[in-house]
């Protein structure tokens, strides 16, 4: 399938198998951080997740690639039109969420995590900007990017910079959270989910804007809701 003019593509592309190492090096470095360190959700959104995800990539883009920002979705093209993408597509995010809510507690149930009665709503939702900028410019203007150059394959590069995704949640779904059964299952399923839809959004609209807006009603639903 023929790459959209909309895709970032100013990237120099080395070797595919170099993006995978910076990948490869960012999941060990967050699976050790969560093993061994239990540290308050602030510190991990505001601190580490920026400097264990999105450190090595801006490193890389800039010194390995000698590229621009917007080859990684960094940009203002298409700005507005993202944003009213990013909100719509949110919106069903958000039902999504209550959908999965139900299916897991056989009627609509609204458990808010610990943080959110720690740290109140305003806060809740600098941190889920927070997450979903740095798991997005790693995941999408980072993985996702860099396969579909070097694949040329819309579909390719959307499964497998989703499960990477996907894998990405392990340390803090398995090592800390110790999910299991069907919460376990459902997590996987609507991070999959999420993470194909913000494939499709990047490639359509060569912004980060649309798929950040959409992970943090994400985020905000399963901190409400699951």
């Amino acid at each position: 399938m023929p790459m959209k003019k909309s895709v970032p593509t100013k990237a120099s592309v080395l070797p595919i198998d170099a993006m995978y190492r910076v990948w490869g090096w960012i999941v060990l470095a967050w699976a050790l951080y969560r093993y061994f360190l239990r540290m308050p959700e602030w510190v991990d959104e505001f601190i580490f997740k920026p400097l264990i995800f999105v450190a090595p990539v801006l490193w890389y883009v800039r010194t390995k690639e000698k590229a621009r920002w917007s080859s990684i979705g960094i940009t203002g093209k298409n700005l507005y039109t993202s944003i009213y993408i990013g909100l719509g597509f949110g919106f069903i995010f958000a039902l999504e969420g209550l959908a999965a809510n139900a299916l897991k507690y056989g009627r609509l149930t609204i458990m808010p995590i610990a943080a959110f009665t720690q740290y109140g709503m305003v806060t809740l939702l600098l941190l889920s900007l927070a997450t979903a900028i740095c798991e997005e410019i790693l995941s999408r203007g980072f993985v996702f990017t860099r396969l579909i150059q070097a694949k040329k394959s819309l579909p390719f590069a959307s499964l497998v910079s989703t499960l990477m995704f996907v894998l990405l949640h392990v340390p803090i779904l398995v090592l800390s959270l110790k999910l299991q059964g069907m919460a376990l299952v459902l997590f996987f399923i609507t991070d999959f989910v999420l993470g194909f839809a913000n494939s499709l959004l990047l490639y359509n609209t060569g912004s980060l804007v649309a798929p950040i807006l959409v992970h943090i009603f994400w985020n905000m639903t399963v901190a409400l809701y699951l």
